[in-house]
């Protein structure tokens, strides 16, 4: 499978509305059409998701393709110190119900933005499965 075909089948399909997958230096590997994560974000959420601490986007959030985002959770490790999918959720500033979630691997990073108005109502619950 191509990262096209896991950002357009499994991203998109799940209910994201736009999504991409980025070398962990910003190099753009996917994205759905006309989606842009830019360089320099990408490599400062890579970062931050590599650090100990979200505390630098707690209180000003954070930009994912020009985008204003409020920290809403994110995780580094869980309770028992166990390294995770290291993820941080934000809700856009703007626009009230679209919120992003980002996933860093140890190769890349998944962004993933969910509008339940262009995700045919899907909630982002329903799309995480919680």
């Amino acid at each position: 499978m191509s990262w096209d075909d896991y950002v357009n089948r499994n991203l998109r399909g799940a209910g994201f509305c736009y999504a991409a997958i980025v070398g962990l230096d910003g190099s753009q590997y996917a994205a759905t059409p006309g989606y842009v994560v830019l360089p320099e974000e990408a490599k400062l959420m890579s970062d931050l998701l590599s650090s100990e601490s979200l505390d630098a986007i707690t209180q000003e959030g954070f930009k994912i393709s020009g985008q204003k985002y409020a920290f809403v959770r994110g995780e580094l490790e869980d309770d028992e110190g166990t390294i995770l999918v290291p993820y941080v959720q934000g809700n856009n500033k703007e626009k009230s119900t679209q919120a992003v979630l980002c996933m860093r691997t140890a190769k890349c990073l998944v962004v993933a933005v969910h509008d339940p108005e262009y995700s045919n109502g899907i909630s982002l619950g329903t799309v995480l499965g919680t």
